[in-house]
Formats: C-alpha cells, sequence, structure tokens
C-alpha cells in the first residue's frame, strides 16, 4: 500500500501485516486499544519534533502511516504547524484523506522520477478537498 506523508509517498505494506509483526513497535494489544485520536496527536508530537520527519525517518513515518491507515480508511496525511509557526504540538494540523489508487500511483511515479514536489501534491490532493 502507498500512503501519502506530507510530500513523500511510503510504502507501508499491508497495514495489518505491520501491525502483528514481530518487529512492529506497538504491541498488538497497545494498538487494539488506541483510539484514532491517540495516533494522531502522537503524529503530531512527532511533526514538532522534526518537521521533516518522512525524510529524516522514514521508518518512524512508516509506523506512523501504518497507525493511521489501519484506525481510518485514509491513506494520506497532510500534517503540520500553522503559517506563524507552532510553540507545542497541541497547535500542530492534522489531516486525514483517502486518495485514488490513480492520483496515487501518478505521485508515486514522479516521486520514481525524482520530480515530486509539494505543489505536485497540493494540486492533486489537498486542493481539491473542501475545508
Amino acid at each position: 500500500m502507498l500512503f501519502l506523508f506530507n510530500d513523500v509517498i511510503l510504502e507501508i505494506g499491508q497495514p495489518i501485516d505491520k501491525i502483528t509483526a514481530d518487529d512492529f513497535p506497538v504491541p498488538v494489544p497497545v494498538f487494539e486499544q488506541m483510539h484514532l485520536a491517540e495516533i494522531t496527536f502522537l503524529a503530531k508530537e512527532e511533526i514538532f519534533a522534526d518537521l521533516q520527519l518522512p525524510r529524516t525517518n522514514p521508518n518512524k513515518a512508516i509506523h506512523l502511516a501504518v497507525l493511521l491507515a489501519a484506525k481510518s480508511e485514509a491513506n494520506a496525511v497532510l500534517i503540520g504547524p500553522p503559517a506563524n509557526g507552532a510553540s507545542a504540538a497541541a497547535e500542530i494540523g492534522i489531516r486525514l484523506a483517502e486518495v485514488s489508487l490513480v492520483a496515487m500511483s501518478n505521485l508515486w511515479q514522479l516521486q520514481v522520477g525524482d520530480t515530486l514536489t509539494y505543489e505536485h501534491v497540493y494540486n492533486s490532493v489537498w486542493s481539491s478537498l473542501s475545508e
């Protein structure tokens, strides 16, 4: 499965397979008790600590993407501070979306060709969603 994390496409596999793997950092019983709100706040904390997380720590970004995908129908997340910055993780904004396979495939091809830009992502995904 492909998952769009800000402007980076991640290959996350099948979320249920990842979560039940022995090396996944969240044990299955803990995951089963987690709510989407907890996972989104965890994602906010990680982005607050490192705005470039999908690039600097792709494994951690994949783990977050797996958790988000498994608890929602989303295959994309846009997460970051407001224009004037954030002084706490709670101020980080987060938006989940379901992106069509066609759009995701097109973005993936751009990323593979090293031509994917934030503008491509924004125009293909986020600009078409209503506020």
